[in-house]
């Protein structure tokens, strides 16, 4: 009875004390650590995506790889808490009929935590593509700049061919696989390591499609190569139309900066660029593409380099003199025969070339000569003056000579040999060079300088 009179006596009075009760130790608590928000933005981690792939087909993600989520927890909590401590995942082996997956997301330092994800991006969703796989070249991508005095050659990826799997559309887009190599102040040639990507043809990445490459990270070789300033030249090949000649050749640059190795650069003195003037009689000017002309293994540092020349091409002059056999001489004779000019008494000789190399020359200046040293008998002999070379000037006569060789015991001339030697009569010589006749005797000298204390009076 009196149990029974403790809980019923003052009920009122009591529940009221509960209360009060209650209401202090929920002031004290949010006093002292009250309740507390905020937010964080998370990635989403993608589970069971094989069972995805084992079906031939890939996962591209089109709304909830990443989400923001809103915490609420005691002050205390909330102030120590990262984004780091909480965990978001999609079980996509778990697709609803329209290709979306739940998002769950869980704190993983303490379960005094509510979470609430924000927005709408409250589920995955993803689109499924067939799983195609491609082989693609590999080109290495090179950025920034090697030391002064160096050049990056071949960068060579290995391997050079890599298989790219993915989204059909995807794979479809890809242009090309590049790595990159930074070749920053590199000054040696070196190895290195970098992550392939895809791009479509206008150079963008392709980041959809699930993209997975069969070598990933690609291993780089890169050459470093010593440069070199080496010098051009430009020369003229054939001839002009007759009657005309190069002039001069002017031409920029005059040199260029080749790369390659020690050994190739050390035999690499100069560049010769050919310029074709046969049969021409005007002006020529023309762009030479320099990297033709470059020897495998070597590089041109400038890839676009581009020499322009200008080759003058002018009318030749023309100057005749009339030349007598008395003022032609005779080299190389020998004691045994006596020598004599039997026909022409005069012969027509023309000089072309520039004007201002014509004008100072006189017959004197062109040392005309025979050389007899092939003489072995007496006979008859035809000769095509031989000249002196002059730079720049073409020598022509419009007739061959004949001389008379006998031997000094008969001065009759009884021992005149029957092989007497038929030479063109118009054989032109240019720059002082004249034809020979290789089969008849008549053989050019060992020299174009007038020997004259060997000469004997023709008429002796």
């Amino acid at each position: 009875m009196i149990m029974k009179n403790l809980f019923t006596e003052n009920i009122g009075l009591k529940l009221g004390s509960v209360a009060i009760a209650i209401i202090l130790w929920i002031l004290v608590v949010y006093t002292y650590d009250p309740a507390a928000t905020t937010n964080f933005t998370l990635g989403v981690d993608i589970i069971n995506g094989d069972s995805i792939a084992s079906s031939g087909k890939v996962y591209e993600v089109i709304e909830g790889d990443t989400i923001t989520i809103k915490v609420k927890a005691n002050a205390s909590l909330i102030k120590n808490l990262r984004a780091s401590d909480f965990k978001a995942t999609a079980d996509v082996s778990k697709l609803s009929p329209t290709y979306h997956a739940n998002i769950d997301v869980v704190c993983t330092k303490s379960d005094n935590v509510e979470v609430m994800i924000i927005g709408n991006a409250k589920l995955l969703a993803v689109r499924l593509e067939d799983l195609v796989k491609k082989q693609f070249p590999v080109t290495v991508d090179k950025s920034g700049s090697p030391e002064s005095g160096y050049y990056v050659g071949e960068a060579i990826a290995s391997p050079n061919l890599i298989t790219v799997s993915g989204g059909k559309k995807s794979v479809e887009k890809i242009a090309v696989v590049k790595v990159k190599a930074d070749i920053d102040r590199a000054s040696s040639s070196f190895y290195a390591e970098g992550k392939p990507k895809a791009y479509d043809a206008d150079g963008n990445e392709i980041t959809t499609g699930s993209l997975k490459f069969s070598d990933n990270p690609v291993k780089v070789a890169v050459n470093v190569y010593q440069t070199k300033n080496v010098a051009i030249f430009v020369e003229t090949t054939g001839e002009p139309y007759k009657g005309y000649s190069v002039q001069s050749i002017d031409y920029e640059p005059k040199s260029v900066t080749v790369a390659g190795p020690a050994e190739l650069l050390a035999k690499l003195n100069s560049i010769k660029l050919p310029i074709n003037v046969t049969d021409e009689i005007t002006d020529l000017e023309l762009s030479i593409n320099i990297s033709e002309f470059i020897k495998e293994g070597l590089y041109l540092v400038d890839k676009d380099v581009v020499v322009n020349a200008k080759c003058n091409i002018v009318r030749l002059g023309t100057k005749e003199f009339e030349l007598l056999t008395s003022e032609i001489s005779l080299n190389n004779k020998s004691d045994r025969f006596n020598y004599e000019f039997t026909e022409p008494e005069r012969l027509k000789v023309t000089l072309s070339g520039l004007s201002d190399k014509l004008k100072d020359i006189e017959i004197s200046s062109l040392a005309p000569y025979i050389d007899l040293a092939n003489i072995k008998e007496a006979g008859s002999y035809s000769y095509v003056v031989k000249f002196k070379d002059i730079d720049g000037v073409k020598v022509e006569t419009d007739k061959a000579v004949t001389i008379k060789v006998t031997g000094k015991e008969d001065s009759s001339g009884s021992t005149v040999s029957e092989s007497a030697v038929d030479v063109p009569t118009n054989s032109a010589i240019e720059n002082g060079d004249m034809s020979q006749d290789k089969d008849d005797g008549s053989l050019e000298s060992n020299t174009g300088e007038d020997t004259k204390d060997n000469i004997e009076n023709v008429d002796e």
